[in-house]
């Protein structure tokens, strides 16, 4: 599990101090260099970049528009990693238009690859602004996300 956290937190610094870069593919090596300064290690600053690029990826979950009264079911594993409260909040940002059906699904299988023990809502809120910032057209949910779910409170993981 240890590992896992270690790669949330290399992308929670890699967010909170290097902003002007971030997920710049030129400045990889770069950036691998100050992370490895700050005490992280080659694999999880590898990990971290993996997923940030993953962010990005043109690749499109297949799933068909639910109707209005479709509902959201977690599996088992899903729920053995993403607590109530954080699929509650998934959920809430559907039906405020922050997170289209699919993204919702994205935001989970980008949570699930973390498979961070300690998710809770604040993680669970940086985890889905990265991946709205690194999405085509995603401007107006980043506003929202970072004036009104953050408040502009950067966590503190390092």
């Amino acid at each position: 599990m240890e590992r896992n956290e270690n790669t949330l937190d290399v992308l929670f610094y890699l967010f909170e101090n290097y902003s002007e870069v971030y997920g710049a593919n030129q400045n990889r090596d770069i950036l691998h260099g100050y992370l490895n300064e700050a005490g992280f290690p080659n694999t999880e600053i590898s990990r971290a970049f993996d997923w940030l690029e993953s962010l990005a990826d043109e690749e499109t979950i297949c799933i068909t528009e639910p109707n209005k009264k479709s509902i959201r079911i977690f599996a088992e594993y899903e729920i053995d990693w993403i607590n109530s409260e954080c699929r509650n909040y998934l959920m809430f940002l559907e039906q405020v238009n922050v997170l289209s059906p699919e993204m919702r699904e994205r935001a989970i299988d980008r949570i699930l690859e973390l498979k961070d023990s300690q998710l809770n809502l604040d993680k669970l809120k940086w985890v889905v602004l990265m991946l709205l910032l690194n999405q085509p057209n995603s401007e107006a949910a980043y506003v929202w996300m970072d004036e009104i779910a953050l408040n502009d409170k950067l966590p503190l993981y390092h």
